[in-house]
């Protein structure tokens, strides 16, 4: 059996693993930031969780607000490297602008100067 191709900027429910704090974990969308190169030849991927939003919540400097079925947030302070065991059905791809502002938030939450 092949595995499905998972590309940079499409994004997935996935299983997250267990957690003791307060990152997110369980079933939750994921945007795949690793590259298609790594995506293809390694059985792990970068990926940063997305939450939907409820009323009142703020959304922060180094989130990025997306419309799926709910108003979310890309979690940009949450990147973490799973397995592509992990990936279920596939949401969506995003567009060029919003990945650009994901890489721009990606630059802010790791102090990057490029």
């Amino acid at each position: 059996m092949s595995e499905k191709l998972i590309r940079r900027g499409e994004i997935y429910w996935v299983d997250l693993p267990d957690s003791n704090g307060r990152e997110i974990r369980d079933k939750h969308p994921a945007l795949v930031i690793s590259n298609d190169r790594q995506n293809t030849a390694s059985p792990l991927m970068v990926v940063i969780p997305l939450t939907s939003l409820k009323e009142g919540d703020k959304v922060f400097s180094f989130q990025v607000p997306i419309k799926l079925e709910k108003e979310s947030v890309i979690l940009v302070d949450q990147i973490r490297t799973i397995d592509r065991n992990r990936f279920l059905d596939k949401i969506t791809t995003l567009d060029q602008k919003l990945m650009n502002e994901v890489e721009s938030k990606i630059h802010f939450v790791l102090a990057l100067k490029n």
